[in-house]
């Protein structure tokens, strides 16, 4: 198995579908652990913080710490994202892989693509060359399930999110699903028991 990720928007399930996958695989005496990652972590976090005390900074754009970055620093804060990213990757997934872990990633770095673009209103992130170099990276991740579902779902779950913004993520996240060719699984419909079976079913192929 090695790295199985899970991406989605907010809502789809995957934190649950990683949780209930994590207690089947330590059931078989699997060593794995539990990572994510999305946008905003490390130095980007901080500077975030920082940056939703001024005016000019202030907005929805990154829910998280209320904050629109302007058009003029879009290059430059994609960049510290990028590079805030790093880190991220070599603690919760290479280090653990070293070690002997399997990795199950409840959000990988198809979420971080999406966040990006969200965030930053920068839908020409993927023809970047760290866009470039993350659909590669993804491509590479052997085991890869885009978790969706219905717009109507996604709000009753994550009735604290702004409907457009839920909205925006499904749109892109579609998009980027068709661009990876990934296998999908709708949860709109579907039992926790019902979408773990499909991802077990996949995984035994």
């Amino acid at each position: 198995m090695s790295i199985i990720c899970f991406f989605g928007p907010d809502g789809s399930g995957k934190t649950t579908l990683a949780g209930t996958l994590l207690k089947y695989l330590l059931s078989k005496n699997i060593r794995v652990k539990i990572s994510w990652l999305r946008g905003t972590h490390t130095l980007a976090s901080i500077l975030a913080c920082i940056l939703s005390k001024f005016n000019s900074f202030q907005g929805f754009d990154n829910p998280y710490y209320n904050i629109r970055i302007p058009d003029s620093m879009r290059r430059l804060w994609r960049f510290i994202e990028f590079i805030s990213l790093l880190p991220i990757l070599l603690a919760r997934i290479f280090i653990p892989r070293l070690l002997g872990y399997e990795i199950i990633c409840e959000r990988s770095i198809p979420d971080f693509i999406v966040w990006i673009i969200l965030t930053l209103r920068d839908p020409k992130f993927l023809s970047t060359l760290a866009g470039k170099f993350l659909i590669s990276l993804s491509l590479k991740t052997k085991y890869l399930f885009y978790i969706t579902a219905s717009l109507n779902i996604l709000k009753v779950r994550r009735s604290e999110m702004e409907i457009e913004f839920l909205r925006g993520e499904s749109i892109i996240y579609d998009k980027l699903s068709k661009i990876l060719d990934v296998y999908k699984i709708d949860t709109s419909d579907k039992s926790v028991e019902e979408s773990i079976n499909s991802i077990l079913a996949h995984l035994s192929d």
